[in-house]
This record gives structure tokens, sequence and C-alpha cells, in this order.
């Protein structure tokens, strides 16, 4: 499916606004409702749907809505919905959705699934920010300015302010974290460090 973009009212949430767009109830008293609803960095809501029937049948499958928004349009919302079953490559679905899910036999949910749940454990098993660490990540990371740069100092670990080996600060995204890094002693040598031009 591609984006659909429409107005979401001032003061209604985003749990709100799908609620709006996917509950449902027929005749034959088969009906969908949204059970939970975690959006992650403004940029990608999960939802856990239930689907089910008057005699008993139901099934809680996830769907991905990745997010976006133009706060000075007339069409200020817009998402694009996929059902796991189309295996969205979008993997940070929090756990207490992914603990609601029923069982599946599709394939490409449950490869999803997998893929969520490993970057849990791996969140998990990651070492915490503390003031003055050094993280090197796996790959680095491309500002606006062209520049490049793997190796951080932590500055303010809530404020997710770093600084480089020259002193130069940077202000990561929260999501950034969500990337493969290490913790270092030390900045490593220069020499090791690709420098952008």
């Amino acid at each position: 499916m591609g984006w659909t973009c429409t107005n979401k009212p001032k003061g209604m949430s985003i749990r709100e606004f799908f609620e709006r767009e996917f509950n449902y109830t027929r005749d034959d008293g088969r009906y969908g409702k949204i059970l939970d609803c975690a959006v992650v960095n403004l940029r990608t809501a999960y939802i856990a749907y239930e689907i089910g029937d008057v005699q008993g049948k139901r099934e809680v499958t996830a769907i991905v809505c990745a997010l976006s928004f133009s706060p000075n349009s007339y069409y200020n919302f817009c998402y694009k919905d996929m059902s796991e079953s189309m295996g969205p490559y979008y993997y940070d679905c929090p756990e207490r959705i992914l603990k609601m899910l029923t069982p599946t036999d599709h394939e490409w949910a449950r490869e999803w699934r997998e893929k969520c749940w490993e970057r849990i454990r791996a969140k998990k098993t990651r070492p915490k920010l503390k003031r003055g660490m050094i993280i090197k990540f796996a790959d680095s990371i491309v500002f606006k300015s062209r520049r490049q740069e793997d190796t951080f100092r932590v500055e303010d670990p809530r404020r997710l302010i770093f600084s480089d080996r020259w002193g130069k600060r940077y202000k990561l995204r929260r999501d950034t974290l969500d990337w493969e890094f290490q913790v270092l002693e030390d900045f490593p040598p220069e020499r090791e460090i690709a420098v952008s031009v």
C-alpha cells in the first residue's frame, strides 16, 4: 500500500486516530479493534490489532504504520500501514506489543517478529551510557555537513550530547542508539580514523 494523507484533528492522539480508522464491527459479528498502540520516535506506530467473531475466534496481529507530519498543511498527517505478514522493514516494535500477538504460521510475520525480538535482546545487553564513556559505532554517522564520525565521548547521556576526539559536540537522535556500538577504553589512534572531506 502507498501513503494515506489526511487531516488529524488537533488534540487527537495517534491511537485515537487509528482507532477511528481501523476499528470496525460488522452485522455478522466479525470485528477488528486496536488493543494497544505504541509510537516510536514519532516515525512509526506499532499496533496490536485483534480480529474476531461472535463464536469466540480471535487473532491478534501487528500493524506497522510509518508516520509523517506536515503541521502547516490541511493534510497534516500521513501514514503507510503494513501488516506484519508483509514483512515491513521496521523492527523497533516494543516488547509489550509483541507479547500481545497470537501465534502465526505466516513465514514473513514470524521473521519480522524474530527481528524485533533480536533488537529487544540487543538493547537489553547493551551497556548503559554514562558521562565520559567512549563508544564506537559499527557504521559511521554521516551529518548534514557531510562530516562522518563513528567514535564519540558521551557528554550528557540524558540529552544525548556527544563529542568527537577534537571536542566538537553533536546531539544524536535517540534511534541512533539502536545502531550497533561498542565501548572503548579511549579514542583509537588517529591513523585509524577515516577523515571525510
